[in-house]
Formats: structure tokens, C-alpha cells, sequence
């Protein structure tokens, strides 16, 4: 299953984007600013390709979707919050987003979780593809999937 990361824009405190798989908007996405994160580094992981596991999170206590060989990086996590402060280089899934905030992280992070089980037992597993754009320009933030 190959997964893409569409980061569509950048606050001081956030990047903002959306999680495609298999040509679908499945939810959208809230990672730590590159420049200036909440928590002093842990920034946003670069743009790349990455493999997906699935694992038990010693930090969250939950399965949840870990991105591999991040250089520099480990414990790179996708998973249940709401704004800034929650991630630490992670991402936050959401079916609604706002400036700085995805709402509903919970059920988005169920279905997600619901989608990816079946891959993660398949031969090829899980590879995600975190996409920049030439700039980060807001697109509607107010929308829901």
C-alpha cells in the first residue's frame, strides 16, 4: 500500500496537510513546524519516502503506524491529537482541520488504523510518500472529510 503525505502549508507552529491512499483523501494531517516546533527538536521529518510498521507505542501504550528509517529520527509516530503540543515529530490525524488543529483525531485515527491492518500483513506492507510543495499556501482549512 503506498500512502502520500500532502503537506499544503506552514504556521510558525505547524504543517498542515493530507493523507492520500489509493487516490483518496483518507484524513488530514498535522505535523510539527520545520523551523520553529513547539518542542524544541522535534520538527517536522523530511519530505521522503518511508516504510509503515505497525507497533505498540511505549510513550502512547496503543498500536499505531511507526515510520522507519528516519535519519536522525526514531519513535516517528502517526497518531491521535489535536494541535501542536501533541506531536513531536510526528503527525496527528483529523477529519476536520483549522489553522494549527485537526478535530476528530480519534475516529480518523480508527479508520486509518482499520485501512492500514490489512497492508501491514501484505508481502509489500505500508510505504509512505511525505510530499512538500513548491510553497505552503493555505487551501480551505476549514473542511471535513
Amino acid at each position: 500500500m503506498k500512502i502520500e503525505i500532502r503537506r499544503l502549508w506552514e504556521t510558525s507552529r505547524s504543517v498542515c496537510g493530507e493523507m492520500w491512499i489509493d487516490g483518496k483523501l483518507e484524513c488530514f494531517t498535522l505535523e510539527p513546524a520545520r523551523t520553529t516546533p513547539v518542542h524544541a527538536g522535534h520538527p517536522c521529518i523530511a519530505a521522503g519516502t518511508y516504510r509503515i510498521v505497525l507497533s505498540l507505542s511505549p510513550h502512547l501504550d496503543y498500536v499505531c503506524p511507526e515510520v522507519l528509517d528516519v535519519p536522525g529520527r526514531s519513535a516517528i509516530r502517526w497518531h491521535i491529537g489535536n494541535k501542536p503540543e501533541d506531536v513531536l515529530g510526528c503527525i496527528a490525524v483529523g477529519e476536520q482541520r483549522s489553522t494549527d488543529w485537526v478535530a476528530n483525531s480519534r475516529s480518523a485515527f480508527q479508520k486509518l488504523m482499520t485501512v492500514l491492518g490489512p497492508a501491514a500483513r501484505t508481502p509489500d506492507g505500508i510505504t509512505a510518500v511525505y510530499l512538500d510543495p513548491p510553497s505552503f499556501v493555505p487551501i480551505d482549512p476549514e473542511i471535513s472529510v
